[in-house]
């Protein structure tokens, strides 16, 4: 069974780990090249203390707990929130897991008074790339935060 909920600081070695893990996949660092990975070693602290939000996806499987998938939501301008550290395991690709994560994070988003959405990723994340134009985002390099990052997004709410 998938469960989706906000973050909790038993997570955080868990998150850490992942984040660090599927930025490796790309040959990227934790660490390096984006300010927003220190937030991640502070939740969920970093995020609820500034007005966002963080989400786990954990599968739960024959008394394990499996971390799938993170995301959070930061505000950067008015109505306007940054998705974050949107990353799935190799494991949970093509299983919904990103759908119920982005979902999660767009109704919070919509309650807290957001209206728009934007985020920035590297051109070497293909599939989440696609998966983002799917979901309404549209190219707006504007938007690219992070000197890692080579696109920029904006989705309206």
């Amino acid at each position: 069974m998938i469960t989706v909920r906000l973050v909790e600081a038993a997570d955080v070695p868990a998150v850490v780990e992942h984040v660090a893990g599927v930025l490796a996949e790309f040959g990227l660092e934790f660490g390096v090249g984006s300010e927003t990975d220190a937030a991640v070693r502070a939740l969920p602290a970093s995020y609820a203390d500034h007005g966002g939000a963080f989400w786990v996806a954990y599968d739960h499987q024959d008394g394990r707990s499996t971390l799938l998938g993170t995301c959070g939501v930061f505000p950067v301008a008015p109505r306007t929130y940054e998705l974050r550290k949107m990353y799935l395991a190799a494991a949970a690709r093509g299983r919904g897991v990103g759908t119920r994560l982005l979902d999660e994070a767009v109704a919070w988003t919509k309650a807290h008074g957001g209206e728009r959405m934007v985020l920035d990723t590297t051109e070497a994340m293909t599939a989440a790339i696609a998966f983002y134009e799917r979901h309404g985002f549209v190219r707006d390099d504007d938007q690219i935060r992070g000197s890692r990052c080579t696109r920029g997004y904006a989705r309206p709410l």
